[in-house]
Parts: structure tokens; sequence; C-alpha cells
């Protein structure tokens, strides 16, 4: 399954992203692709929110060190811990490794990797692979696709609720 989503400022991002933060189940792992700029961090932003996660504020591109942990609210049911992970400057899968991004898709929490175009191989069969590209100065394009049952169902009430939301 595929779709493609236009959202048409920063707060249209993110609040796409939230609504994905938020239909995510546990274990979910969303790729992300784009060039510099399309507003792939601001996804990400918006999926803490949703997520519940502690401290929403502090979310920023893990380019450097590769993986950012934000915690989830322990005191929000629901909530969950998202792993942001950023493969722009991988050299190879292997630096992967050291992270532990095998453990972390185990973990009950969401995995987002940001220029997973980067390290295909790694990704999990089951993934949302989601495709920004600019329209237009804050116009943005998201083309997903669902590679398994569970992000099949999660990109399926994603589009239908963004469809009533935007529409609004």
């Amino acid at each position: 399954m595929s779709n493609a989503i236009i959202t048409t400022s920063v707060e249209q991002t993110l609040a796409w992203g939230r609504l994905l933060g938020a239909l995510a189940l546990p274990g979910a792992c969303i790729a992300l692709d784009g060039i510099l700029g399309v507003g792939k961090t601001q996804l990400v932003r918006g999926m803490a929110v949703g997520s519940q996660v502690q401290d929403c504020a502090l979310v920023c591109s893990p380019t450097y060190c590769l993986l950012n942990i934000y915690q989830a609210d322990a005191s929000r049911p629901g909530a969950k811990t998202l792993y942001h992970l950023d493969a722009y400057r991988v050299r190879d899968a292997d630096q992967f490794a050291a992270v532990g991004f095998e453990e972390l898709l185990e973990q009950q929490g969401l995995v987002v990797l940001e220029w997973a175009s980067r390290v295909p191989n790694l990704l999990p069969e089951d993934h949302l692979a989601i495709v920004g590209t600019v329209e237009a100065e804050f116009s943005r394009r998201w083309c997903i696709r669902a590679g398994g049952p569970v992000s099949h169902r999660l990109l399926e009430t994603a589009a239908a609720d963004w469809s009533r939301i935007s529409a609004v």
C-alpha cells in the first residue's frame, strides 16, 4: 500500500508527525528520506509529541551521534520511547551495529531512521517508508509506502485520519 500526504506549513508537518507518533504501535519502524531541509526532523518532532515522550522540545537531528533516545512519559498511558537515528554520515551498515540498531527494533518503542536509504538492508520488512519532497517554500509531499501488515494498518489509519483533519 502507498499513499501521499501534502503538508503546507511547518505546523502541518508537525501535526502529520504527531498523528503518526500517536498511531504507531510499540515496536514500529519508520524510515525517512528526502533532501536536506525537507522537514524530516520536524516530522520526528511531531512523532515525539504523538508518542508522548518526556521532553519534546529536546528533539534534534542525531546526525553526529547517530542515535537520540527520547524516553516515554511514564505518567501518560500509551506513551512510548522514541529511538531517533540518522544515517546521513554513516559509511556502512556496521556503524549501526555499534548503537544496537537490531536491538532497538526489538524494544517496545518507536524506531525512526532518517536517511534510511543509506542502510536499506538493515530495515525490517515491515516498516513504513516516507520520502519527503519540496513542493513550494513550506509545502511538502510525503510519499508513504507500507512494507508489511503492521505498517499497512498504520498507513491506512493515519491517511484516513489525516484526510478528516486536513479537510477542516
